[in-house]
Parts: C-alpha cells; sequence; structure tokens
C-alpha cells in the first residue's frame, strides 16, 4: 500500500473542509414586507385573544401557538425584524405606532408571517418591513417601470420640503414613486449594516432576498383593473431588478376589507387588478395573490355592516345586543379599513401568507394545519 504524502493529505483535507462549508453555508433568508398602514398593522395585541373564540377549532388551537402558557406571547431568536429603527426579534409591537424608535401595542401580518417561516426553515430569517399609511400603487408607490402617471400635474409635482424633512430623511424628489423609492433605500441600508443591527449576522454566509409580502390597496379605490394591475406587475418586477434577486418569491394580498360582500363598487378594480398576477405567465410558480376577506371573522363583518353589506338584519328591528357589543369589543381595536383592528385576523393573514411563501419556495411540505391560502374569489352574484 502507497502511503499519501503529506502535502496531498494536507490538500485533501482542505478541499474536504471547503467542500463542508459551502455544504454547511445558511444564507439568512430575508423578506420584504411593504403596503400602506394594514401591512404596518393596527390590531391591537389585546385582541389576539379572540382567535381561541373562532368557530373553527383548528383556527381557535392556533391561540395556544402564540401563547403557549396562556399568557405571554411567542417570541423568536431565529427571526429578526427591521421596522422603522428598530432591529430586534420577532416579538408583538412591531405594528403601527406613533413613535418608530421604540415598539408599541400592535401587530400586522409580520407577527405570524414570522413566526411560521421560522418554524418551516433552517436559516436565520429577517423581515424588513415597511408600510406607510394612506399611501398609493398609482402614485407614491409608483415603480420607476410603470413610466409617467399621464397627469402631468401630478407627474411633474415635488416633495415640499417640509415633507422631505420630516418624513423623507433630507430624501426630496417627485412625489410620483416617493415610497418605492424610501422602501429600497430602507432596505438597502438595512442589509449594509446587519452586523451592526444584528450582532449574531453571519457574514460569511451571507443573506438572500428570498421573498417580498404586499398589503395595500384601500388608497387606490376606484383604479380599473388595468392600472392597478400593470402598476403591480412592474413592481414586483422592478424589485426584482433593483435588488438583484430575479428568483424573489412575491405574494399578494387581495383587498379584503369589509369582507367577501364588498366584491363590487369602489374596490374591484383593485382587487382585480391584484388577482391579474395569478395570470401573468412569467409570474406562475413565483408570485400568487390570495384572498384576505374571508379571514375576518364572519360575525364581525356582519354585526359591523348591518343595514349596508348585511341586508338580513335591520339594526332598528333587530338591535345589537350586549352581547354582541361586548365581543366586539373583544374582537376589534380600529376601523373597517383596518380590518376592524382584529388580531384573529392578522394572525390568520400572517399564516396564510406564509403558507404561500412556503408554497413557492418548494417548501409546501412544511405548511402546518390550518392551510389558510385556498379561498377563491367571491363569485360575482355576492357583487
Amino acid at each position: 500500500m502507497i502511503t499519501p504524502k503529506l502535502p496531498a493529505l494536507l490538500c485533501t483535507a482542505l478541499l474536504l473542509a471547503t467542500f463542508a462549508f459551502h455544504a454547511e453555508a445558511k444564507p439568512l433568508k430575508v423578506f420584504i414586507l411593504a403596503g400602506q398602514s394594514n401591512m404596518d398593522g393596527q390590531a391591537d395585541i389585546r385582541t389576539i385573544d379572540f382567535l381561541g373564540e373562532d368557530k373553527d377549532p383548528a383556527c381557535a388551537a392556533l391561540l395556544k401557538t402564540f401563547k403557549p402558557d396562556g399568557k405571554t406571547f411567542v417570541t423568536r431568536d431565529d427571526v429578526w425584524i427591521a421596522s422603522g429603527s428598530i432591529y430586534e426579534k420577532l416579538q408583538t409591537g412591531f405594528g403601527g405606532r406613533r413613535d418608530y424608535s421604540k415598539l408599541g401595542t400592535c401587530i400586522g401580518p409580520e407577527y405570524a408571517f414570522g413566526y411560521y417561516m421560522g418554524e418551516a426553515l433552517d436559516e436565520q430569517v429577517l423581515l424588513i418591513k415597511y408600510g406607510p399609511g394612506g399611501t398609493s400603487l398609482l402614485s407614491s408607490w409608483r415603480p420607476p417601470s410603470a413610466g409617467p402617471t399621464g397627469d402631468p400635474k401630478a407627474d411633474a409635482a415635488e416633495l415640499d420640503q417640509a415633507t422631505v424633512d420630516k418624513w423623507f430623511g433630507g430624501h426630496g424628489g417627485k412625489v410620483i414613486g416617493c415610497q418605492y423609492r424610501v422602501l429600497v433605500r430602507y432596505v438597502h441600508e438595512t442589509l449594509a449594516d446587519l452586523k451592526k443591527h444584528f450582532p449574531t449576522y453571519n457574514e460569511k454566509d451571507g443573506y438572500e432576498i428570498a421573498g417580498f409580502v404586499w398589503l395595500q390597496g384601500y388608497n387606490d379605490l376606484g383604479c380599473t383593473k388595468e392600472q392597478y394591475s400593470s402598476a403591480l406587475v412592474a413592481l414586483i418586477k422592478d424589485l426584482r431588478t433593483e435588488f438583484k434577486a430575479p428568483n424573489m418569491k412575491a405574494v399578494v394580498g387581495v383587498l379584503g376589507v369589509n369582507g367577501v360582500k364588498n366584491e363590487g363598487g369602489k374596490q374591484e378594480g383593485v382587487r382585480g387588478g391584484q388577482r391579474f398576477i395569478n395570470t401573468v405567465p412569467e409570474f406562475k410558480g413565483n408570485a400568487r395573490a390570495i384572498e384576505t376577506a374571508p379571514l375576518l371573522s364572519k360575525e364581525v363583518v356582519d354585526l359591523m355592516t348591518i343595514g349596508w353589506l348585511n341586508k338580513d338584519r335591520d339594526e332598528k328591528t333587530n338591535p345589537i345586543t350586549p352581547e354582541e357589543r361586548a365581543m366586539l369589543g373583544r374582537a376589534t381595536s380600529n376601523k373597517g379599513f383596518h380590518y376592524f383592528g382584529e388580531g384573529r385576523f392578522f394572525i390568520l393573514l400572517g399564516k396564510a401568507f406564509a403558507d404561500t411563501m412556503l408554497e413557492l419556495s418548494g417548501n409546501g411540505n412544511k405548511v402546518l394545519p390550518p392551510k389558510l391560502n385556498d379561498f377563491q374569489p367571491p363569485a360575482a352574484a355576492a357583487k
């Protein structure tokens, strides 16, 4: 038997070590969450408990996932969140708040989304969230490749200095696309300082921008399906190009304010435009819009839309009872356009987003029950 010389043995060992390093490398999985105030999240955490009252036992059981001891909300060290100037582990409080230099008392979809992505993935997860309220995809979020709006005055408008100083960190420019530019800057700045924001970040493994979640639409009410869909397709494409992430998966939450019966009217164009991405050939298998309206509590929606969408009940002859008002107190914390500030809804929505992201990423086998992303658009008869 011929014994290899020492240099050969060393080379072999180094090669094996190199292969082992590459095999074990686990890049940080980055997910960008963007939209307007509902992505920011306006549900007070006290309303999460209403999840335990759900009529679907599988959904009701989820409360124990987020409050294992019945008292304390779960946190995750393997999921980080960047929101405003806060860079912390997954926990409640990353929802809408007056001061974005500290946590508040609300959640958006990030809480459950982050939980289920962390549960499914072996890699460390980072959520970068930006959801300024009252913003429009057709104007302030308008991506570069969408081109001008066609309104010369709007296309020429510049941000005034007071607005630039207060909200845009000194970065001026056109009103059109201003929030798109803020998101791009925020993501780049966060990724450039990962070690500073998250000291345990492994720089050798690097990061991968793996997904994008979009929840928006209310400030585009009244637009046409064609207007919204063209801007949304451009948004997904432009972000993939900007971040050099051609494989970035995209999940869109179809506007669901006031539930499934609110399909027609001003929401029709937005909902149709969001669903349109499911028909784009190049988005097949890498982008998907899912229904959000069915995730709202039917009991809450029925009570909050009596005499309007809920035509089966007359509040004058059949007023809301004390017991029903008490239920609404437990379940809601905000207005209808904020999905009633229903914590139950945002837990289910975050899970639905995670279910979809995992499926698009080839991890559908890691989706935990109940699966919440298979609802179909309401029938035309519901308009």
